[in-house]
């Protein structure tokens, strides 16, 4: 009932409900029909917004000589905050927020012979360009941190969704993150990153429609480092065949070797040709420098970038020569003759990449693993 909310009333302004709950009370200073305004203060400052608020109830005052403060809950929604300004909140009463369902499910292996522990988790997210990945973030940390360590050596595999409201392609979520210190931190910042960056790319009609996420925890780092790199020739000519070995080393001394084949083309110019091995982070890197280059142009090219993203559980062996190369409508175009080459630096539809212009890529699979480091190689070619 709106007459329940009277001037001196606390609401609670909530940014995240259900199962887990992100808010903020405060009290309310006026109300003018359906028009309410609270706070008396900025809240985040994020102006325009679309933020649910419910009539809130004092359960207790903590008080304390410096910093006393309320303990409260929230109860019955009771509207939206539309504008979050420099004096005040306020909003409109009996109106109704668009909210974004999330669901993350944490599962982990017990031990031989034992069930598998699975702890799910359902609520709901504004919908803000700003703070929804940042409460995706908030989400997911809290999701495994409530049964798993933060602390010490652990592996999360994380597999999903991000869908939007206007019908585009979801981003896929599907990785591996391992390590010895603080790995669900990184888990909650690389999965909201790619949302952060598709909500605040500029297409406004990307919006939010549901997040779903899966997260396996295991104990143990499941990490292998590229410990060495080296080829079956150091001069090769074009039409033959050059093999790249590649030798992973894990934890315990335990080592594995990985090799994959490329065959020259035919006229290549003689020269130096390099086989750089990496992870799939300094590799996407790379392609992000490039990516940045050239503005998307849709949101469908974005939201595609973003799904060609390499995951971590592989090597991938780049190869590449020292020349110059351009990139035309967000493809790249390696090495182009000197007349072309000449051409497309003179036109602002192409923007010129550094001087590693890249041949090919090949995939090294790590299996369950996730892999770090990176190598480069030369081999030479000759006429």
């Amino acid at each position: 009932n709106p007459a329940d909310l009277k001037p001196g009333s606390m609401i609670s302004v909530q940014l995240m409900s259900g199962d887990m709950a992100v808010g903020a009370d405060g009290t309310v200073t006026a109300i003018d029909g359906k028009n309410i305004y609270a706070f008396g203060h900025r809240f985040l400052s994020v102006g325009s917004t679309e933020l649910p608020f419910a009539r809130s109830e004092v359960i207790a005052l903590l008080a304390n000589l410096s910093t006393s403060f309320k303990i409260s809950t929230a109860k019955e929604w009771m509207g939206t905050i539309t504008d979050d300004r420099n004096a005040a909140v306020a909003g409109e009463l009996g109106r109704k927020a668009q909210l974004v369902p999330v669901s993350i499910s944490v599962s982990r292996a017990a031990g031989s012979g034992k069930p598998v522990l699975d702890n799910s988790y359902k609520m709901s997210i504004v919908n803000d360009r700003f703070l929804s990945p940042m409460l995706l973030q908030m989400a997911v940390f809290s999701a495994i941190d409530s049964t798993e360590r933060t602390m010490g050596t652990g592996s999360f595999v994380v597999r999903g969704a991000i869908e939007f409201q206007d019908g585009s392609a979801p981003i896929k979520v599907d990785n591996m993150y391992a390590g010895d210190l603080n790995v669900p931190l990184v888990v909650s910042l690389s999965t909201a990153s790619p949302l952060a960056y598709v909500m605040q790319s500029g297409f406004s009609r990307l919006k939010l429609k549901s997040v779903s996420l899966q997260i396996d925890a295991f104990s143990d780092k499941k990490q292998v480092q590229i410990d060495d790199v080296w080829t079956s020739r150091q001069e090769v000519r074009p039409g033959e065949t050059v093999d790249v070995m590649v030798n992973l080393r894990g934890d315990n001394g335990v080592e594995s070797t990985r090799k994959v084949s490329w065959q020259v083309p035919i006229g290549a110019v003689p020269g130096p040709l390099f086989f750089t091995v990496a992870d799939g982070a300094t590799t996407n890197l790379n392609d992000y420098r490039q990516f940045l280059a050239v503005p998307p142009r849709s949101s469908a090219q974005l939201i595609s970038f973003l799904n060609g993203m390499r995951d971590n559980t592989g090597a991938y062996v780049r190869v590449w020569r020292g020349d110059q190369g351009f990139q035309v409508n967000g493809d790249d175009l390696p090495s182009p003759p000197a007349s072309l080459a000449l051409m497309l630096s003179r036109t602002q539809a192409t923007t010129p990449l550094a001087y590693n212009s890249k041949l090919a890529e090949l995939q090294i699979n790590a299996g369950d693993a996730v892999v770090s480091g990176s190598k480069t190689i030369q081999v030479d070619i000759k006429e």
